[in-house]
């Protein structure tokens, strides 16, 4: 019994020293500036609010709809320009910046990539994108069938890592099979996530 106790008390103060990176009137700053925008946080920051803080994250990567980027970095004092990253597997060719917000390390992007933007079938994660509370904070974050169909394709040891400890949060089968569509590499994407125990 005092052992369970202990444990619940280990997962309590693991997720408060995952916040405690964060300066949360930083992050409450950053929020306003984001008000009245359509956003949403991806990567590792939107992987840990699933998993309640059981994994720590780094900076902040979100995406900013293309109408609404320019107010962002203007509001945040950021310096927004054309990208061509060639990040290996794919290619992003975005309007986006990285900057230091206070002392948050922002990255943010209109969208990825050139694939799905030149298709139009980037924006609509916006319509399922997921509202989830995060210290008494309201954020909104990337629908999880698109944070499975991230890691599956990417497939790195990390991201195995993340899909098993995701394995119990629900999701729509459907959208993710849309996604996976989407992302052009559906039977890559579903036998990763099957080698996982997925069940799509």
């Amino acid at each position: 019994m005092f052992y369970k106790y202990l444990l619940n008390c280990a997962k309590v103060f693991k997720w408060v020293r995952t916040i405690k990176i964060m300066n949360k009137e930083a992050f409450k700053k950053l929020l306003a500036s984001l008000e009245g925008l359509d956003y949403f946080f991806i990567s590792g920051f939107a992987v840990s609010i699933y998993l309640n803080g059981k994994k720590s994250f780094g900076d902040l990567d979100l995406v900013v709809h293309e109408k609404d980027i320019d107010r962002f970095a203007n509001k945040i004092g950021a310096k927004l320009k054309r990208r061509l990253i060639n990040k290996g597997t794919f290619t992003v060719n975005d309007y986006g910046f990285e900057t230091k917000f206070l002392d948050l390390d922002i990255e943010a992007t209109s969208g990825y990539p050139i694939k799905r933007v030149k298709e139009n079938t980037f924006n609509k994660l916006f319509k399922y994108r997921v509202k989830r509370d995060f210290q008494g904070l309201k954020v909104y974050l990337a629908p999880i069938e698109e944070v499975l169909a991230q890691k599956a394709f990417f497939n790195r040891e990390k991201d195995k890592k993340d899909l098993d400890m995701l394995k119990g949060i629900k999701f729509s089968k459907d959208l993710l099979l849309e996604i996976s569509n989407d992302v052009g590499e559906k039977d890559k994407i579903i036998k990763n996530l099957k080698e996982r125990g997925y069940k799509v």
